[in-house]
């Protein structure tokens, strides 16, 4: 790759770790801010009110793939990736600022919910843009630089953890009630400033700027129509990276907590399984480059729903070391993480790829990270069945999708290729 191909890649890579930072810093501090902007005595508690605003921003990001992901498909990739990033960072920042209810009342609430809304909606085009820039930048390796931008996802999980633990253990809970929390978010707005001021130098994708003269611009319905089996097939495949974070990052603390784990083991052994993601990811996106990708996402489902079960029963016995069972965790976790984004990419032409990602992506992920975790709850407290269980059926759901993936791929890279030329013979 040239220098600037390699920069590109790099700031692209800040989309997808400022979604998940914003995002995972308020479920960290989710409990201070019902605190902060939801009243006692209304009804419900003020953690399950912050937890339905942190589930609508989640709702939104679906709407907003669309969104972004139309005006990167009609007006160029860099034009929806400034302004994501630029609109995301400015809410993240205004949410650390914004008054508490005591301050301004109900208003205050009612603007918390507002400004999570549209956070969710810019939010929905940055890991698909960051994933598009990558397959679109260097052709040679689109696997390997779509890892890349999960890397930085994985390590902004781990320092996302980092700045929590290192603000509890550094304030009261007083003190974090009252101002702690919002540390969070002015670090993610600041970052997100930052990465919008890099990106201003960014230019466009070079596949992109190839065929820019050239562009066919299909419909809203057309775009459904026209790629609905991809599409869902995409979103399947996506439930196997979706429920994977569900459960070990949202579901098993709590869990584990249950049964007699430490919470200073349960977080170290977490901070251990996001750098064994990101260091593997690099290792499975490269050989995606070199044998074909399917077959690597297929290895990670099917030993998903191999290991998962063990996972639980070793954990409730305590006949394995936490950590050590992160770890594996983290290696079987990478397979798929480190192919699935390239190959939905790699199944759409290029004239809907940003929107078909964006909608594929967001609304997979989004599904799989917001149920699994209380299917989990359910199946275990009301069924007395294993938590596993969930995970193994998003990967049965994932490895018959990727079939879906794989059964387009010839069609959409010959649209990818003649493109250009049927284009220039209408009048």
């Amino acid at each position: 790759m040239t220098a600037r191909q390699r920069w590109t890649i790099v700031v692209a890579s800040t989309g997808g770790a400022l979604e998940v930072f914003d995002f995972v810093i308020y479920g960290f501090f989710a409990r201070s801010i019902g605190a902060a902007f939801f009243p006692t005595g209304i009804g419900a508690s003020g953690e399950m009110l912050s937890f339905t605003v942190l589930a609508i921003g989640y709702l939104s990001r679906p709407i907003g793939g669309i969104v972004f992901g139309r005006l990167g498909d009609i007006y160029g990739r860099r034009i929806a990736f400034l302004s994501s990033a630029m609109i995301a960072a400015v809410t993240t920042f205004l949410i650390g600022m914004l008054p508490s209810y005591r301050d301004w009342g109900i208003g205050a609430s009612a603007l918390l919910v507002l400004l999570r809304l549209v956070q969710g909606l810019c939010l929905g085009g940055e890991l698909p843009g960051a994933v598009v820039y990558a397959v679109e930048t260097a052709r040679a390796r689109p696997g390997l630089l779509c890892g890349i931008v999960f890397v930085a996802v994985n390590l902004a999980l781990f320092a996302a953890t980092c700045v929590s633990l290192a603000l509890q253990r550094s304030l009261t809970a007083i003190q974090m009630d009252a101002y702690g929390w919002r540390i969070g978010f002015v670090i993610g707005g600041a970052v997100g400033l930052l990465s919008f001021a890099i990106r201003r130098r960014l230019a466009e994708s070079d596949e992109y700027a190839r065929t820019i003269n050239a562009r066919h611009r299909e419909s809203l319905s057309a775009l459904f129509r026209c790629h609905s089996v991809r599409l869902l097939s995409g979103a399947g495949v996506c439930f196997l990276v979706g429920a994977s974070s569900g459960i070990f990052i949202a579901y098993l603390p709590s869990y584990l907590q249950a049964i007699h784990y430490d919470q200073a083991e349960i977080t170290h052994a977490q901070l251990q399984y996001f750098l064994v993601v990101a260091l593997c990811i690099l290792v499975t996106s490269h050989i995606g480059d070199r044998v074909p990708r399917r077959y690597v996402f297929r290895s990670g489902a099917i030993l998903t729903a191999l290991f998962t079960p063990w996972f639980f029963f070793a954990a409730a016995r305590h006949s394995f070391s936490l950590s050590a069972l992160y770890v594996m965790a983290g290696v079987v976790a990478s397979f798929a993480n480190g192919t699935f984004a390239c190959e939905i990419a790699k199944s759409f032409p290029l004239n809907v790829r940003f929107s078909c990602v964006a909608t594929a992506m967001n609304l997979g992920l989004v599904t799989a990270l917001g149920l699994t975790p209380l299917a989990a709850h359910v199946l275990e407290h009301s069924f007395h069945a294993s938590p596993a269980l969930v995970t193994e059926a998003c990967a049965v759901i994932a490895f018959i999708a990727s079939f879906g993936l794989t059964r387009e791929r010839r069609y959409s890279s010959e649209i990818d290729q003649n493109m250009p030329s049927e284009l220039s013979k209408r009048p």
